[in-house]
């Protein structure tokens, strides 16, 4: 039986020094879309960043977290998705209007709503003093080829990256996911090519139309091969933010004096909402006069 729900699993090619990545984020995506209030073309996009960032966040060896950040200069003008490797993932863009008229039916080119002249911005957190920062200029503005991209020339790591978003006629989510595909030391360049090929050419795309819902399904189909040995049990993938009134309230402690006295001054409670999920937190009066008299007795270093 598929799994009915969002998940990701990773394998390694039998005796071929491949590994391979697959995750299904349908439900995910919906969420983010509906969250967000995203056009068709917007919703397109979110799914494909989505599911590039957790796969980015989930081929590794212990805790990781990801952020993936995509500016171009088309309509969207950027994505931003945090991931982490047990499945975690947030997502918002600034332009959730974007592209509203745009026709998505088919295998949409996300570059036409977001822009064909950028970079992709990858931060890597893997619970080290130190984080890892690339970035690279994007390619086409596919967002899967562009990810593929940075994987190539930031990490040197030959891969095959796809991910799709099919949709409905009235513009709706109906299926998302990705998989990707990366030589091992000793693994073979040209096997990650004619993935490469298959993807671009619509594999995954067709395999989504079919009704496939299982990434383990979409990883030997894209593989063409049953002799993939699996790396673990597969993990939920789920839309979960780290938004909380803490970090609200912390955030709030970054500003000044002054913008604290007109939230109180305003004589209702400060409305705060969260770029990641669309969450309102609503400040009373009593939290922000807290705030302001913390921030009066700690003032800021002058420059």
């Amino acid at each position: 039986m598929e799994p009915s729900h969002d998940h990701l699993v990773r394998a390694i090619a039998s005796g071929q020094d491949i590994r391979i990545a697959a995750v299904v984020t349908t439900a995910t995506a919906i969420e983010a879309s509906d969250r967000h209030k995203l056009s068709p073309a917007a919703g397109c996009a979110m799914g494909r960043a989505i599911s590039s960032g957790l796969l980015l966040a989930t081929l590794t060896k212990g805790e990781e977290r990801v952020t993936l950040q995509i500016q171009a200069d088309g309509p969207l003008s950027s994505l931003n998705v945090d991931a982490n490797s047990d499945g975690d993932v947030r997502a918002y863009t600034l332009h959730p209007e974007a592209g509203a008229g745009l026709d998505v039916s088919g295998r949409f080119h996300v570059a036409t709503v977001l822009g064909r002249q950028g970079v992709v911005n990858v931060l890597r957190d893997m619970g080290l003093k130190d984080l890892y920062q690339g970035q690279v200029a994007l390619l086409t503005g596919e967002i899967d080829e562009d990810v593929e991209g940075y994987l190539r020339m930031s990490e040197q790591v030959p891969s095959a990256l796809g991910c799709e978003v099919l949709m409905t006629p009235d513009g709706k989510i109906q299926a998302s996911a990705g998989i990707l595909v990366q030589t091992l030391p000793g693994g073979d360049p040209k096997a990650v090519l004619e993935i490469q090929h298959a993807l671009r050419t619509g594999r995954l795309y067709d395999l989504l139309l079919s009704g496939v819902t299982s990434a383990q399904t979409l990883a030997e189909k894209i593989w063409d091969s049953s002799s993939l040995e699996l790396m673990g049990e597969a993990r939920e993938v789920r839309f979960k933010c780290r938004c909380s009134e803490e970090r609200i309230s912390d955030m709030l402690q970054l500003l000044t004096t002054v913008d604290l006295d007109e939230m109180i001054a305003d004589d209702k409670p400060a409305e705060v909402t969260c770029n990641y999920c669309s969450h309102k937190y609503e400040v009373g009066r009593p939290t922000l006069e807290r705030i302001r008299s913390q921030v009066a007795g700690h003032p800021r270093e002058k420059n």
